[in-house]
């Protein structure tokens, strides 16, 4: 009888050499995942926070008298780039996705969080940032406020398999307590896709999305379930 001979195909070469390259890499960072803290600080437990209120996005910007009115919470910034309404729109959408149906969160709508605002603006116009997530803590009878702000959300030029720019995101969370006004817990996202291959140490990211180019939605939409996964473990 003739022997046979296997020839293996080029994409079946590929396939096993990321493989062999990714398997290893997944199995000790797994647990880890592509969003860590940055500095690798560990987090402690949350004290008890019977309900927490989940705010709209705030965006920065250099020029928000040039946009319509947000619930924007703190002053502009002239070192951060535009941030388009639609873009925290967008991310407001999916923050308050990432924790619809959990009952300690509350989800303030943007319009309840513009009347608010306005309402405590014409009491005291210099108002601070901080005395403004206070005041709307205790006027939602919440222990807590979870704050976001939104930095750089850059779509990719491309598409899924091939790009000129990769998407971009940067934003932060914080659980800010109404009594004193300390923070609580903070996480910061910051993040430019990059090539597997570039970077194998963001595998995680890959694992759960596949070898893709994301757009900038579901990079973000990532990096606030990661987030928001994070801050329902710290709660007892």
């Amino acid at each position: 009888m003739k022997g046979t001979n296997f020839r293996i195909s080029p994409v079946i070469s590929l396939f096993l050499l990321l493989f062999c390259l990714i398997a290893p890499l997944l199995f000790l960072h797994g647990c880890n995942g592509f969003f860590q803290k940055k500095g690798g600080t560990k987090q402690t437990p949350l004290p008890v926070l019977n309900r927490i209120a989940v705010l709209p996005m705030d965006r920065a910007s250099a020029q928000p008298s040039q946009e319509r009115p947000t619930c924007l919470l703190s002053g502009p910034l002239s070192d951060v780039r535009t941030i388009t309404p639609e873009a925290s729109d967008e991310l407001t959408r999916l923050l308050f996705q990432a924790f619809q149906g959990d009952q300690r969160f509350l989800i303030v709508s943007e319009g309840r969080c513009i009347g608010f605002l306005n309402a405590m603006l014409a009491t005291d116009i210099k108002a601070s940032e901080l005395r403004l997530i206070q005041a709307f803590g205790e006027e939602l009878k919440v222990d807590a406020v979870l704050y976001s702000k939104l930095f750089r959300f850059e779509d990719r030029i491309g598409e899924e398999y091939s790009v000129k720019r990769p998407a971009s995101v940067a934003f932060t969370l914080q659980v800010i307590r109404v009594s004193d006004g300390a923070t609580l817990w903070r996480n910061t996202f910051d993040e430019t896709q990059q090539a597997l291959m570039e970077n194998l140490l963001k595998a995680g990211l890959y694992r759960k999305t596949g070898l893709r180019w994301l757009t900038a939605a579901q990079l973000a939409e990532y990096g606030l379930n990661q987030a928001a996964d994070e801050l329902k473990n710290l709660l007892p």
